[in-house]
């Protein structure tokens, strides 16, 4: 059964979908059989994941889940899978997502309708990244509902950093009212600049304010050009340029993850 690994952040621009993307990749390259769900109708990850148009996809996440809201019942997942040249099954997503909100507001127990779609495929994978849409609503609430764990991507600047309360507090509603067993992975600080004054402020306020509160990844994502450029060529960075620094980073990153040394080191400082 798949352990579901959501990335969160309710910023955009901190390297989200480079986190998921990624990582779905890695963990594919790994040998684990991984699933991306791009939950967000802008349908970025779909994009790098090689979808030339999402306005063009017939059959997206939005399509499965308003079949279940409809009482309809659901094509074998076979048929509409996008099988990305990477390995990584992905559930597509494009613009028509942004009406789920709307869509959902009269039905009974909307906050479960993505866990009744991912009920459905999780047998046959070992990993389901879910790419979530930068704001908290009721698609946000589904996603927590049935994630085992998130990610928070952090760009290590002072407005992203500033988000983190507010992401802690719903996490915080979410595990005590309704998910009981959801816990934080950790925070991953993106686009690092090391170097700068800035980016060592903003990462010893966030050591400062959330390290005893949740796990910290001590690998931080560099800031790279290389990036934003490998989405023009359908790929991740590990893909486009492994040797570049981000891209060395993502790998350790991945490996601290699955060794869940970032979780120990937290424990040890609680």
């Amino acid at each position: 059964m798949a352990k579901i690994i959501a990335t969160i952040n309710e910023k955009g621009g901190v390297g989200k979908t480079a986190t998921a993307t990624t990582l779905a990749y890695l963990l594919s390259k790994r040998g684990y059989r991984t699933a991306l769900i791009d939950f967000d109708g802008q349908g970025h990850s779909s994009i790098i994941l090689g979808v030339i148009n999402t306005n063009k996809l017939e059959v997206t996440i939005n399509t499965m889940l308003r079949k279940l809201v409809e009482g309809e019942p659901l094509p074998a997942l076979e048929s509409y899978i996008f099988k990305s040249a990477n390995g990584v099954d992905l559930i597509p997503s494009n613009s028509q997502l942004f009406t789920l909100e709307r869509n959902l507001c009269n039905v009974d127990f909307r906050e479960h309708i993505l866990s009744q779609y991912v009920d459905t495929i999780k047998d046959n994978y070992d990993y389901i990244i879910i790419d979530c849409m930068p704001q908290m609503g009721t698609p946000m609430i589904n996603v927590m509902m049935c994630a085992d764990s998130i990610i928070i991507p952090t760009q290590a600047e002072l407005l992203s950093a500033q988000g983190l309360a507010e992401i802690l507090k719903h996490y915080q509603l979410i595990k005590k009212n309704s998910n009981h067993s959801l816990r934080i992975e950790g925070i991953l600080i993106t686009m690092d600049s090391p170097n700068t004054i800035l980016s060592a402020q903003v990462n010893d306020m966030i050591h400062r304010g959330f390290a005893d509160k949740v796990p910290i990844f001590k690998t931080h994502i560099p800031r790279s050009i290389k990036v934003a450029e490998s989405v023009g060529y359908h790929q991740t960075i590990c893909e486009f340029r492994p040797e570049n620094p981000a891209a060395i980073a993502y790998e350790q990153f991945t490996d601290e993850l699955l060794a869940g040394t970032h979780r120990k080191t937290a424990e040890r400082s609680a």
